[in-house]
């Protein structure tokens, strides 16, 4: 059974939207009830959503767009989520941050270990010293979603060894896998007159109202938050069925969900934290049979090493040598193969022998802070 989620006057929520809209699709409900009880919000939009191009095309009936028709998008697109914080009754409280991200591009900001990104993240959480933070989901298939989830943890890893007291997070999802998912359920349960006033302040967001239905099914009875999917936790979905370390390799089983026929021209992503090496980031292109494939460094672009990989079918297992890198710390993994613009599924971690896991020091630094704030 569920577990509600019960809100405080006392609260410091921090809401990490990856995109104008991301806000009022999953925490309408949730904003409205903060601003109620005078609780604190801070919300961080991640980006402008500015490349969003078919519903930019259909509205300025224009087929061209250039970056300048780009960054006009993204400043529509925050001025709709301002419209909807306000109708939502957060307008005048609430912290509200946008740190233009490059929409389309939170993966590319992991995979290359972009530093000014995550360090962005742990000063925001290190200055708002939030009681809770709600985040997209790691089960999310839009790829900005599913990868902020793993920056957070990165960033929450980095806190917890610099000893500050980081809380369990929440996450949410708005754009959904197709099979259920067995989740740590946390429901906000809405009034007639809060549900009501979501799906007004969803149809705020108008440059997505193409999407009319789709979006404001989104305005339902409750919320639905959940804590992070534990790495032995089963996905029954997922295209990387089981992971785990062994005789210096990091050993993966993958599945091709149904209707994906072959492997051939997935793209393998690997994010490692490592105690000796750092943060290594490897990619390498599946290939259509059994064969050895090349592991790329992301953050170099240099071939680093050859994967096994065994294809049987819609079943792959490939072994990376991985003996440099332990001790490791992380380790996620997400097989990118998409019909059309969302993944067939987000990011998986992978368990770290615990009683091995050694413990992280890192330097205490200040950097400069990439957003502006309202």
């Amino acid at each position: 059974m569920p577990n509600t989620l019960r809100l405080h006057s006392s609260d410091r929520l921090l809401y990490f939207a990856p995109h104008p809209d991301d806000e009022t699709l999953a925490g309408g409900g949730l904003i409205q009830k903060a601003a109620a009880l005078g609780a604190q919000l801070c919300v961080v939009f991640l980006t402008n959503g500015d490349r969003n191009p078919w519903p930019q095309r259909v509205m300025e009936r224009s087929l061209f767009l250039d970056a300048k028709a780009r960054r006009r998008w993204g400043m529509r697109r925050q001025g709709e989520a301002r419209t909807a914080l306000d109708m939502l009754g957060a307008g005048g409280s609430a912290e509200v941050h946008f740190i233009a991200w490059p929409d389309q591009g939170v993966t590319n900001l992991l995979m290359t270990a972009d530093e000014v990104a995550l360090s962005s993240i742990v000063e925001f959480i290190r200055e708002w010293k939030p009681t809770q933070i709600f985040t997209p989901a790691a089960e999310d298939t839009h790829p900005d979603h599913s990868a902020f989830f793993v920056l957070l943890q990165l960033a929450l890893d980095r806190l917890h060894a610099r000893g500050y007291d980081t809380k369990p997070t929440l996450s949410y999802l708005v754009h959904y896998p197709k099979a259920r998912l067995h989740r740590d359920l946390r429901i906000l349960r809405l009034n007639p007159r809060e549900k009501a006033l979501k799906a007004e302040a969803i149809q705020q967001h108008e440059t997505q109202m193409l999407s009319r239905r789709r979006f404001l099914a989104h305005a339902k009875d409750t919320e639905e938050f959940h804590l992070a999917m534990a790495p032995e936790a089963k996905h029954p979905h997922h295209p990387v069925a089981a992971g785990d370390i062994a005789r210096g390799a990091l050993q993966l089983r993958l599945k091709l969900p149904k209707p994906a026929l072959t492997f051939k021209g997935a793209k393998l992503h690997v994010v490692l934290e490592t105690l000796l090496e750092g943060s290594l980031r490897w990619a390498l292109t599946m290939p259509g049979k059994s064969a050895k494939a090349r592991i790329y460094d992301v953050i170099t672009g240099k071939p680093v090493r050859w994967a096994s990989v065994r294809i049987t079918g819609r079943h792959a297992t490939i072994s990376l040598p991985a003996t440099n890198a332990i001790p490791l710390t992380r380790i996620f993994v997400k097989l990118e193969k998409r019909p059309l613009f969302f993944d067939i599924a987000g990011w998986r971690e992978i368990a770290v022998d615990e009683a091995r896991r050694p413990k992280l020091h890192f330097h205490r630094h200040t950097s400069a802070h990439p957003h502006t704030a309202d």
